[in-house]
């Protein structure tokens, strides 16, 4: 495990994570995740809602390191503003990463009642991933990783080394840099006993986010839950069967149902 990260520490909280990988803009700026940040705070959740100027993956040595910023950021929200009841995290794409580090790396585990991580995490194994052909390991992996008749169409495997993700340990990481900048790094920590985790995938979701996403959705050991959801591409919250699907994960992590 990295070095220790920096903690600011001081009705039910709900923290949403941005709908894209940089997070550099709100959930609520998309009118779908608009419709779904209002659903959730009827039904009596503080919502807090954030961006990062400039994206939190910020070029200081990988992207490990860098998500930091989000595990900081959890802790200060659940000091500061949480009010009791359940503390739950949703974030889609690069906000599901944010999540995944933070359970991984930073042990958030231990404030998070519930975490909903949407369309991946796509930076789940990126040894995997930021290559410009799959490995026969990966390539075989790939295949057979995705359940059989849950998807809409067929996902891709490889983000490419091109991607700015796949540069943030240097301009041509290794191998083994990838692997240790992944959210399965070799120290990642997949149990969490007092945080149900609810994987939400889109069954129209063509890119490699599934399959990647899943290199760790399926190592995680303790309570949780994989669905793909019809008719729903990558951005999960933009149609009305993946907002329902986040709301019910709400509802059941919380007991609410």
């Amino acid at each position: 495990m990295p070095a220790a990260c920096g903690v600011v520490s001081g009705s039910e909280g709900y923290f949403s994570g941005n709908p894209n990988l940089g997070g550099n803009s709100f959930y609520a700026g998309d009118p779908g995740g608009q419709i779904l940040v209002k659903d959730i705070a009827a039904m009596g959740f503080r919502v807090v809602d954030r961006s990062w100027a400039g994206g939190w993956p910020t070029a200081e040595g990988g992207l490990v390191k860098e998500s930091c910023r989000y595990a900081t950021l959890l802790t200060w929200v659940h000091d500061h503003l949480h009010k009791g009841g359940k503390f739950v995290a949703t974030g889609n794409s690069g906000g599901s990463a944010e999540i995944s580090y933070a359970l991984t790396t930073w042990g958030r585990g231990d404030i998070l009642d519930v975490a909903i991580p949407t369309s991946g995490p796509p930076l789940g194994r990126l040894d995997y991933a930021c290559v410009k052909e799959a490995s026969p390991e990966w390539a075989s992996l790939c295949a057979s990783i995705i359940p059989k008749g849950v998807m809409e169409c067929a996902s891709g495997c490889i983000l490419g080394p091109a991607n700015a993700v796949c540069k943030q340990v240097s301009g041509d990481p290794t191998l083994e840099q990838l692997l240790e900048d992944s959210v399965m790094h070799p120290g990642a920590v997949v149990n969490y006993p007092t945080t149900k985790v609810y994987f939400l995938f889109g069954a129209h979701d063509c890119g490699e986010p599934v399959p990647i996403g899943l290199t760790y959705a399926t190592k995680v050991t303790s309570e949780k839950s994989i669905q793909f959801v019809p008719r729903t591409p990558h951005p999960l919250f933009s149609t009305p069967e993946g907002r329902e699907a986040i709301r019910n994960a709400i509802k059941t992590g919380t007991g609410l149902e």
